[in-house]
């Protein structure tokens, strides 16, 4: 409450008013109701499908209309005089191969946090606090290098971080499938972590100056806010679908259900190098 109240009197003092007599801009409400139930939809669906299946009513009828209505929601934003969603972004080859890697690596992003930490406090036995701390690391060496891994990337072109970084991630990921209810943190656990850590590390100042640069300085609200929201999507389905799949009758999180969503991730994140690789195409120097 207080940081909302600190935001919006900083925004009142700090934003220029806008100037008598100028276009107000106007908000894409059917468009925004259109995205949320779209999502809205399969979400539910992936959710509420391990307790009700496949079969039930509800679930294919939550799935079918969100997935008509995000078909609505393109159609819409093509047309729409005012879009939230300008579709003629996408007819840059970089920004849609930076959007579509955003959607598997930050998917996997958020699988790896979320069922790891199940993993650490269900069958490892820690705390809340200590699982956090556990996975700080990812945290710090972010801190410590994106600012060295931006300059690399700006001037040698983003292409081989943003291709190398996500194979980085996988390779980390994949070496944490062997942990056991009973492992040795710092021999077993941290190495793959801030193997993890340095693979995201060459990923994301890349990634996120890719999509400004190529969407020029007259749409770089725009496009920082269509990557910044698929990397929230991608989290939110991630997280759904990897749930989806290894889901038990009693919410609990088994080895066999860890090794699954960790070998998902490995694979998602891969995927996601494979489209910076063959999507990516460096600048050409003046």
């Amino acid at each position: 409450m207080v940081a909302s109240i600190v935001a919006l009197a900083t925004i009142a003092v700090a934003l220029p008013r806008r100037a008598e007599g100028s276009e107000r801009a106007e908000v894409d409400v059917t468009g925004a109701v259109l995205c949320v139930l779209g999502l809205g939809g399969p979400v539910f669906a992936l959710i509420e499908e391990p307790r009700r299946g496949w079969g039930d009513p509800l679930i294919l009828a939550t799935l079918c209309l969100g997935l008509f209505l995000l078909a609505a929601f393109v159609w819409w934003e093509e047309h729409a005089s005012h879009p939230m969603l300008p579709l003629r972004l996408f007819r840059s080859r970089n920004f849609t191969a930076a959007n579509v890697e955003t959607l598997f690596a930050y998917g996997a992003l958020s699988t790896l946090i979320f069922f790891l930490s199940l993993f650490l406090q269900q069958l490892a036995g820690y705390s809340p606090f200590r699982s956090g701390l556990a996975l700080l690391p990812i945290t710090i060496v972010m801190f410590a290098l994106s600012r060295l891994s931006g300059r690399l990337a700006m001037r040698l072109g983003p292409r081989f971080f943003m291709g190398a970084g996500p194979i980085v991630c996988a390779a980390g990921v994949a070496w944490m499938l062997p942990l056991g209810r009973h492992f040795d943190y710092w021999t077993e656990l941290l190495p793959p972590v801030l193997v993890f850590a340095v693979g995201l590390t060459c990923l994301v100042a890349p990634l996120t100056s890719t999509v400004l640069a190529e969407a020029g300085e007259s749409d770089a609200g725009i496009a920082s806010a269509v990557n910044n929201a698929v990397a929230r999507i991608a989290g939110l389905l991630g997280t759904a679908v990897v749930g989806a799949a290894i889901a038990g009758g009693d919410n609990q999180l088994d080895l066999s259900g860890y090794r699954v969503s960790m070998a998902i991730t490995a694979a998602l994140i891969a995927v996601g190098g494979a489209i910076g690789f063959a999507g990516i195409r460096n600048r050409r120097s003046a």
